[in-house]
């Protein structure tokens, strides 16, 4: 399970709760000739341990919390000097069912549709992560990370060990992890996503000055 970041992308300004579970992993990766390094994390989401994988730009925002944090995550955009740019959003969630209920009495109403709009763009952030995350362990995608696997177990003249097919069958579907999380690293992204490339052309990066907080 996986949290994916293009949903969080297509439904900006909408926030998904999550659970950080686990300090960050070093990884490096390669897409289309192209290296480049992530922050594998793991997160609760609902009660499931799902990962999530942080280019620099999200990880700089991840580093303020602890192992154990409840926070809110989004995608948020805004306006600079005439550009529109788009940034990681972390916000740390210290809020229980008993503070909301101390909330001041006036503006009740104006309150109340307010937290019913971002109640209601939650819910689409997190329906769309979960219908993801179904995809992804779907017999579809199973079957055709097997049959990969049974194409090189020929090529190998099925000479594998059970323990080797179990152990090839992962690294072909980690394969494929990687290549669909390297979808949000494309060189096209907007420059605060652009991931490190050694081999390619420095990636540009915002200073704190130009985010709008």
């Amino acid at each position: 399970m996986f949290i994916n970041l293009k949903d969080l992308k297509a439904n900006i300004g909408s926030p998904i709760k999550l659970t950080l579970n686990s300090e960050p992993v070093f990884v490096e990766k390669e897409w289309q000739g192209r290296s480049f390094n992530v922050f594998n994390y793991r997160v609760l989401f609902n009660g499931v341990e799902n990962e999530l994988s942080a280019t620099d730009a999200l990880k700089r925002r991840l580093d303020e919390l602890k192992v154990g944090d409840d926070f809110l995550l989004s995608w948020e955009e805004f306006t600079k000097d005439g550009q529109l740019r788009n940034y990681w959003k972390v916000e740390k969630d210290d809020t229980t069912g008993y503070q909301n209920l101390k909330q001041p009495v006036s503006n009740g109403v104006a309150n109340g549709v307010n937290e019913f709009e971002q109640k209601l763009q939650e819910s689409k952030t997190e329906q769309a992560v979960v219908k993801t995350n179904k995809e992804y362990v779907s017999p579809a995608r199973n079957g055709m990370i097997f049959n990969n696997t049974i194409k090189l177990y020929i090529a190998n003249d099925m000479a594998w060990t059970q323990d080797e097919f179990v152990s090839n069958y992962k690294r072909v579907e980690s394969f494929l992890d990687s290549c669909e999380n390297a979808q949000e690293t494309k060189p096209f992204e907007l420059p605060v996503e652009k991931p490190v490339q050694p081999k390619a052309e420095p990636s540009q990066t915002y200073s704190q000055d130009d985010l709008p907080f």
